[in-house]
């Protein structure tokens, strides 16, 4: 492959993994204010459901359903001009596989969302959201590392990864816990005046 179509490939393929993350990160970050404005007076509820649902589905359909489409196929045209390649590319596709299972399960969250059946509670969707975070720290690892990183150092990062982001999601609960009024939820409703 031309060398100025690979490192074309490359930008765009870089371009497109950011903005799916970002709509990633973000679309779960509308999952959580959702559950928890479904905890709200009904007037409120209705009306902060009613923006979240339009929110969350031009996100999907602008940013993040484009942007996985570009990333996948920008690395497939550079797989396709890196023949052969290293084994550290099978765990990409590995972390990949999971990375689109991960997206098409945010797709079917927002899909429950949209006819009110979804239960999962805002700190259930806060671990949910740190997977994504995981999975990005073990592609952009081993894309860098590539043969430098064996499979059981990129196992045991995760692992450590991910017991950090639950020891800091517990911490930050408690400390939102510990600021609010005693004996009310941080998503408790106001009384309205």
């Amino acid at each position: 492959m031309d060398p100025s179509v690979y490192a074309f490939a490359k930008a765009v393929h870089i371009v497109g993994f950011i903005s799916w993350f970002a709509g990633l990160f973000y679309i779960v970050r509308l999952f959580i204010y959702h559950a928890e404005a479904s905890e709200r007076p009904e007037a409120e509820r209705e009306i902060l459901l009613s923006q979240l649902e339009l929110m969350a589905r031009r996100l999907w359909t602008i940013i993040t359903m484009p942007a996985m489409i570009v990333t996948v196929a920008a690395g497939l045209t550079m797989v396709v001009g890196a023949w052969p390649f290293g084994p550290w590319l099978h765990w990409k596709f590995v972390w990949l596989a999971m990375l689109i299972a991960y997206h098409f399960a945010c797709g079917r969250i927002r899909r429950r969302q949209l006819a009110r059946t979804f239960t999962w509670s805002s700190r259930r969707l806060r671990v949910f959201n740190e997977v994504a975070t995981m999975l990005m720290v073990a592609i952009v690892f081993t894309a860098v590392f590539k043969s430098a990183m064996t499979a059981a150092y990129g196992v045991m990062g995760l692992l450590g990864l991910g017991i950090s982001l639950m020891v800091g999601i517990r911490a930050y609960r408690r400390a939102r816990e510990k600021a609010s009024p005693a004996g009310s939820s941080p998503t408790a409703s106001r009384p309205t005046a």
